[in-house]
């Protein structure tokens, strides 16, 4: 009897942890563009729910893999206490970028290191 217990316990605390261990990978970016808007440079542009108080650094490039260019953007809060209201942040950048990159990954980064979102997308010849 002990057993069976002690094993429903254990499946409910899993079955309630799921939804906090799926997170990993943060929410979809919403309107995920890149444009090149000349030969040296990429216009990147997304939206996505955060804070009230965030901030959003400079752009972070990371490693160019098979024309996939991996750009991280960190977030970083503008007090230290703030308020819990879910704010739309648009974010439009413009990064040095190769001919040689066809696609975007990104990546948007707490100041923790958790992701809070990601998203990708070919880069547009406009």
């Amino acid at each position: 009897m002990f057993d069976a217990r002690l094993a429903f316990a254990l499946v409910a605390a899993l079955g309630l942890a799921a939804p906090a261990l799926a997170q990993d990978n943060g929410q979809p970016l919403r309107d995920v563009d890149a444009d090149r808007i000349n030969p040296f440079q990429i216009l990147i542009d997304f939206e996505f729910d955060g804070g009230a108080c965030d901030d959003i650094g400079r752009a972070e490039l990371g490693e160019l893999t098979d024309g996939t260019l991996a750009v991280n953007f960190p977030v970083s809060s503008t007090a230290e206490v703030c308020t819990m209201q879910i704010k739309e942040h648009e974010v439009k950048y413009a990064i040095e970028a190769e001919h040689i990159i066809s696609r975007i990954e990104v990546t948007v980064t707490g100041k923790d290191g958790q992701v809070i979102g990601t998203g990708s997308t070919d880069v547009e010849h406009d």
